[in-house]
């Protein structure tokens, strides 16, 4: 069967590249949330966001041959994070103005720091981090079907890998983070390649009507694992 030809138009319609942008807010979100915690400059942020949104695609992309880049042939990738870090900001920066200073707003900057007392940025980040891996899984396995990569049994969970997780190996090296998590311990390039690997070996089977149903479960389940395998402190096997 032409998986390529029966499927490969999915990649192409609005509710999947909609699939698409949400994996690249939330990595973008997550690159925000360290940014903040950690005190980067905007330029930083801007760089801590695009990296886990579009540096494992653009990998992901180079070695299908993709021409032009996901990246170019969608400019609404770059632009959601452009104005998701510049959204942050204007909205950090108007409360950390109010905060103490303008009666009126003082509800909202009090409730704000509430919320930061009581949702950690672990939280947050891994909140945003498997949204983006689960989203990213998806895509990463529809690029392998587009692209007639053969065996897929192997390169639908390869690329689900490089999509979903290797955009936040990047960042985490360039923060220079000698205790990288994905590298070291926590599971989440292992739950990328598990569900990368069961939705491939769905779409081998599946009817073109039920592409939506292992999309939905495929989402719901990554980001499921990855929260509670980190919520437990469960670690990877280790070398």
């Amino acid at each position: 069967m032409d998986l390529g030809s029966e499927f490969g138009e999915v990649v192409g319609t609005s509710w999947f590249v909609t699939i698409d942008v949400i994996g690249t807010v939330a990595f973008a979100l997550s690159g925000i949330t360290i940014a903040r915690s950690e005190r980067y400059s905007l330029f930083g942020a801007f760089v801590l966001a695009a990296l886990p949104a579009v540096g494992g695609g653009l990998i992901m992309d180079l070695i299908a041959n993709r021409n032009p880049v996901g990246i170019l042939a969608q400019p609404s990738y770059v632009i959601a994070i452009i104005v998701v870090v510049l959204s942050a900001k204007l909205v950090m920066t108007f409360i950390d103005l109010a905060r103490g200073r303008l009666l009126f707003f003082f509800d909202l900057a009090y409730l704000y720091v509430r919320l930061q007392s009581k949702i950690q940025v672990r939280t947050l980040l891994l909140f945003w981090d498997s949204v983006g891996l689960a989203s990213f899984t998806v895509t990463g396995v529809f690029t392998a079907i587009q692209f007639d990569c053969r065996p897929l049994v192997i390169w639908g969970p390869v690329f689900a890998v490089l999509n979903a997780a290797f955009g936040a190996v990047l960042r985490d090296v360039f923060r220079a983070d000698a205790n990288n998590p994905i590298l070291k311990g926590t599971f989440y390039a292992e739950v990328a390649f598990l569900w990368g690997l069961l939705l491939t070996l769905f779409m081998l089977v599946a009817p073109q009507w039920a592409v939506a149903t292992g999309i939905v479960v495929t989402i719901a389940g990554a980001t499921a694992m990855r929260t509670l395998l980190a919520r437990r402190n469960l670690q990877a096997p280790m070398f």
